[in-house]
């Protein structure tokens, strides 16, 4: 791979990272594009990872990190060995992995349409401090009436983002299915809503129709970025069929050990060394 598109976040390590890689690069005979990569390449923490795949996705290349970032969650290369970027760019010691997409059509009470793409979780929570209401349908059958502050839909990669600290399931990253999590649902005497995280095939399509939409309003985001300031009534979500998004690894990645250092640990060192 020799067209190289590069993108970054604004801080100074990163800054400095993109400078030395793009001298690197080129003394290698690579190209710095920015259009019609084979690679790209994403300097930051995860965070820029998916401001990257929100921006580039439509391109259907490959993403690989190196890591600036805080938690590093999808990168691969640290910046004290840029050299190992040539393993990933010549073909020597990497994998490609894909992961899904969760494609959201929002319908608002106006009438109009919004879609969007998430790679970790799609929210959904009311505005105002009261409960959301809403019919849950999975594959067009009634599942449950919510209320509740919300929902939460998130990807295997996304499991060990919002999801988690909300109480979610920890999904192993190579498993095709995507969690549905409540967020502090209101059971009582008189409301039955799911009170616990449902894994459910990536094939599962799941329907929300918000009651009393248009006195409760909610917000829809995906991957923390918000579709419409105007009031939603009808939620869908599936997988996205026709487009996935690669991840390249090293060969070395291993997802337990990743998820000990990361999440449990959080890179702190204890007595289990």
């Amino acid at each position: 791979m020799n067209r190289v598109l590069i993108h970054h976040n604004i801080k100074n390590d990163s800054m400095i990272v993109k400078k030395a890689l793009i001298e690197l690069l080129e003394s290698r005979g690579k190209t710095i594009v920015y259009d019609e990569p084979e690679v790209i390449i994403v300097i930051g923490g995860d965070g820029t990872m998916l401001s990257a795949i929100r921006k580039f996705k439509h391109l259907r290349k490959p993403f690989v990190g190196i890591d600036t970032g805080t938690l590093g969650f999808l990168t691969t290369i640290m910046p004290d060995n840029l050299e190992k970027i040539f393993d990933v760019l010549d073909g020597k010691n990497y994998r490609i992995n894909s992961y899904p997409l969760l494609m959201v059509n929002t319908k608002t009470l106006s009438g109009d349409v919004y879609t969007e793409y998430a790679f970790n979780e799609i929210a959904i929570k009311h505005v105002e401090p009261k409960l959301m209401e809403a019919k849950v349908y999975l594959n067009n059958k009634p599942f449950n009436y919510f209320t509740g502050d919300g929902l939460i839909v998130s990807t295997p990669m996304g499991a060990t983002g919002y999801a988690i600290w909300a109480g979610g399931a920890v999904v192993h990253s190579d498993i095709n299915v995507y969690q549905i999590t409540p967020l502090t649902p209101n059971d009582n005497s008189v409301n039955r809503p799911m009170s616990s995280t449902m894994i459910v095939p990536m094939k599962t399509v799941l329907d929300i129709n918000i009651i009393k939409a248009h006195k409760r309003k909610v917000i829809v985001a995906c991957d923390g970025i918000k579709l419409s300031n105007e009031y939603i009534e009808d939620i869908h979500i599936r997988a996205c069929d026709d487009m996935t998004i690669d991840v390249i690894r090293s060969d070395e990645f291993d997802y337990f050990d990743l998820f000990k250092r990361k999440i449990i640990d959080k890179n702190i060192r204890r007595v289990l060394e």
